[in-house]
């Protein structure tokens, strides 16, 4: 049905491209307007089709849409919104195609636009439209007149896969991105490219280093023109994450990063024992599975069977499962109630021992002063699992997989 729908506008569209006039950003609003009412009460994609088309009919009849300027682009897809953008897509698809072919903007737009982008790059022909567009001559011109171009691929990284960073073109284009100037705004952003290639088990250890250097480099040199003391702290702290062993590609083989624990609640015998301050270095002689978690992520909280199951596997051995988390300013109890803690650590801090016992939470946890969000660990998202044998050695980081492979990662290293 929705091949039917492109097919279909693409040739409305065609048909009327002999139309002298490029629209006005009052007529392309008024489309916009006709449209979603025309639409209105359309229970069916057919419906929604055939409304749209008259709307298009009637507009290629007086304005040449293949005209359109970037600044109009954009426009449509602002007043169009959610309602039309599905079939803005499709409308703008063959003059997006023509216009790519000697224009960079709209190049970019082929991309950003194109229908089967829904946001994720999962098919060829999305990749392909992005990595012709990053190989433009005049990116950097591009990039100088649209600012929000960079901030678009820079969003766009967490959706990336490995086969994207794999694909032909891909990296160098992005490495060509990376190399010109780009707004501050965007060089905020610019960790989202290396966390999505350092994600990349596969990926050239080289290659992922000169990302590596080159958001920190930004990071550096912006950090040295800011004055607002909130975003210079911000660049820091990713300058230190990018020296860090983690992004330097050296944390596995190497003595765990340390971990301050304010505050330590381990089970004994039902009971939750509270016990003082402490480091990793009060685990030595025993291998640690960390876990990285925290009271308002619903993944971390559908691991607590499993990590219950690991526990009791390996009870009265050399292992530790350490839940390590951070004061948030607020504790979203066993019964998903918010409760505001700001400014109070130790009323954040007591409510985790009933907590433990309300989830049934049987292996110790750690308070930790450094955030749960460890950039040392690339703790990028949690959970967030790591193996450290009992030399203190970090053997497996960002751990996958069911509890059978995670106990066979622990034993390994039991049994050594």
């Amino acid at each position: 049905m929705f091949k039917y729908l492109l097919s279909s506008i693409f040739l409305l569209a065609s048909t009327f491209m002999w139309a002298a006039k490029p629209p006005t950003d009052e007529q392309l609003k008024a489309f916009c307007r006709d449209a979603g009412a025309a639409m209105m009460g359309c229970e069916t994609l057919e419906a929604q089709q055939e409304a749209f088309n008259k709307v298009a009919t009637q507009f290629a009849a007086t304005a040449d849409i293949t005209k359109i300027t970037s600044q109009q682009v954009n426009l449509l897809f602002e007043n169009g919104g959610m309602t039309l953008d599905r079939l803005l897509r499709v409308w703008l698809e063959p003059t997006f195609q023509l216009r790519a072919k000697t224009e960079t903007i709209f190049a970019f737009y082929l991309w950003k636009y194109m229908p089967e982008n829904d946001g994720f790059m999962h098919g060829e022909k999305e990749t392909a439209a992005f990595v012709d567009f990053l190989a433009a001559k005049d990116l950097q011109k591009v990039i100088n007149e649209h600012s929000e171009v960079t901030i678009d691929v820079f969003d766009a990284m967490p959706t990336m896969k490995d086969a994207n960073w794999h694909t032909e073109g891909f990296a160098e284009g992005m490495l060509h991105l990376m190399n010109c100037n780009i707004s501050d705004k965007a060089v905020m952003e610019c960790v989202k490219v290396f966390n999505s290639i350092a994600r990349v088990d596969t990926i050239d250890a080289g290659l992922r280093d000169q990302f590596r250097t080159i958001c920190r480099d930004k990071y550096s040199a912006l950090a040295g023109t800011l004055e607002s003391q909130r975003k210079i702290k911000a660049c820091k702290e990713q300058v230190k994450y990018l020296e860090g062993p983690f992004a330097c590609g050296t944390l596995v083989g190497s003595k765990a990063p340390e971990l301050h624990l304010i505050r330590v609640f381990k089970q004994n015998n039902g009971e939750v024992e509270i016990l003082p301050a402490a480091s990793l270095d009060a685990f030595k002689g025993k291998v640690v599975m960390l876990d990285f978690w925290g009271t308002k992520c619903v993944p971390c909280l559908q691991a607590f069977p499993e990590l219950a199951e690991i526990q009791t596997y390996f009870d009265g051995k050399d292992v530790v499962i350490l839940g390590v988390t951070s004061l948030q300013g607020y504790f979203v109890d066993a019964n998903k109630r918010t409760i505001q803690c700001l400014n109070d650590k130790e009323k954040e801090m007591s409510f985790f021992p009933e907590y433990m016992k309300a989830k049934g939470i049987t292996w110790t946890i750690g308070i930790s002063e450094e955030d749960v969000m460890n950039s040392d660990y690339g703790a990028l998202a949690i959970p967030h699992v790591v193996v450290i044998d009992k030399d203190g050695i970090v053997r497996h980081n960002a751990v996958n997989g069911d509890k059978e492979t995670k106990i066979k990662l622990i034993e390994n290293y039991l049994n050594n």
